[in-house]
């Protein structure tokens, strides 16, 4: 953006109502407003927003939180065709404490948010508006991972129960369902918290193992361990009963939350199979139709509009880390990474070992070269994971399509340049 044309506005918003303050093209403050958190306050602002600029001037709108306070405000702004930038809080927090001011202000916020735009500092970044259709894909694998972490949570708790119950069931050697199978839950529900579980016949116990595809014979091998798990609980009979609620309470929302999350995958998959991108990147070997939808949804409308290092470097696959003062012996990811990605880029990695001879290639020579790493296994699997960004990003912003024998000939030719080097 040219500097001399641009007119930054900062807002901070809120559930009620918002702060907006106008800088003028030296950076210095010209006009407040406030209006409230609805579509037509918010478009009453931005037209005395409006009669402030000159000829040749365009307005750049600062957010703290497009996503949630800030949705109305990104969407009328987008709509008018403003540039948007979005400031970090941390980074805010702590432009506000070197400025001076100790207490959190509305309007000095909008201000601070509207300054650090207009200076280019490090916590703020221009933000892409993602397609209707982006912007769906993106909601939905969210939702659905925001749902299967409350799974992992709930099947957590429900091993702590077990630990009190019948401890057996978590060892190593236990040969039986383990905790989190299906089979483990038709047996509890069948005998909550094992009362009567010694008593029953085994081929009651056999037809329920039968019918959670265990292989033939291997049912009967594990019976007798099922039935004597009544005997391993100590547990006296009225918190045993408790427990047995406890465990029907978890497996409830366990089975709505897969409930849930099976008709969140229904949908991405059938969003995925429309878009033409998202069925182009499923040709590369480790993307399925979510590894696709979070590609499409989140890194797409960022890779559109910036170079590949800049979209690596979002995606949390550069080896980027902050270190300051007391954290100089750890390291943590760059708050401007997204880790939905860099979630499913190492997860599309780790699948490409057993897919790609290519990629499985480029795992062992980096595996070798991170020998004495105390992590050698992560750090090739990202080192992967970016050689792989570098191949997806071709794929989002332009017409390529993956070539695996294309790959393999390049991968080909840099090996035998560097022989002769």
């Amino acid at each position: 953006m040219d500097v001399e044309v641009l007119r930054v506005v900062g807002f901070d918003t809120a559930e009620d109502g918002h702060e907006a303050v106008l800088l003028t093209r030296d950076g210095e403050e010209e006009m407040r407003i406030s209006c409230r958190n609805r579509v037509s306050s918010i478009e009453n602002a931005f037209g005395r927003l409006m009669t402030q600029l000159a000829p040749g001037e365009r307005l750049a709108v600062v957010l703290e939180a497009p996503r949630a306070h800030g949705r109305l405000v990104f969407e009328v702004a987008s709509r008018l065709g403003c540039d948007m930038w979005q400031v970090g809080t941390v980074a805010l927090n702590h432009y506000r404490d070197l400025e001076g001011q100790p207490r959190k202000d509305d309007h000095w916020d909008a201000f601070l948010a509207a300054r650090m735009a207009f200076q280019r500092m490090l916590g703020c970044h221009v933000v892409s508006n993602p397609r209707p259709e982006e912007r769906m894909l993106a909601r939905l694998a969210r939702a659905r991972s925001r749902l299967s972490s409350q799974r992992v949570e709930l099947m957590l708790q429900f091993r702590a129960i077990l630990l009190e119950l019948a401890p057996v069931v978590l060892h190593r050697d236990w040969k039986g369902p383990k905790y989190d199978s299906k089979a483990m839950r038709m047996i509890l529900k069948r005998w909550p918290a094992f009362a009567g579980l010694g008593r029953s016949k085994r081929t009651t116990i056999t037809g329920i193992l039968r019918s959670c595809r265990y292989k033939r014979g291997r049912e009967t091998e594990t019976v007798d361990d099922v039935r004597r798990l009544e005997e391993e609980v100590v547990v006296p009979a009225q918190e045993r009963a408790v427990m047995a609620m406890e465990i029907e309470v978890f497996f409830n929302q366990v089975e709505l939350l897969e409930r849930s999350i099976a008709e969140l995958e229904a949908q991405l998959m059938a969003l995925v199979k429309q878009h033409p991108i998202a069925t182009k990147l499923m040709e590369m070997p480790g993307i399925g139709y979510i590894t696709a939808a979070v590609l499409v949804g989140e890194l797409l409308p960022v890779a559109r509009n910036t170079p590949e290092a800049s979209s690596a470097t979002y995606a949390g696959v550069t080896p980027l880390s902050r270190k300051s003062g007391k954290s100089l012996n750890g390291s943590r990811l760059c708050r401007g990474s997204n880790k939905h990605i860099l979630k499913a880029l190492f997860l599309s990695s780790v699948a490409s070992l057993q897919r790609s001879a290519l990629d499985a290639a480029y795992y062992d020579k980096k595996r070798a070269d991170y020998q004495g790493h105390p992590k050698p296994h992560t750090a090739a699997i990202l080192a992967l994971a970016r050689q792989r960004h570098k191949v997806i990003y071709r794929l989002l912003t332009t017409d390529a399509r993956y070539d695996k024998e294309r790959l393999i000939a390049s991968h080909l030719d840099r090996q035998r340049e560097r022989r002769c080097a």
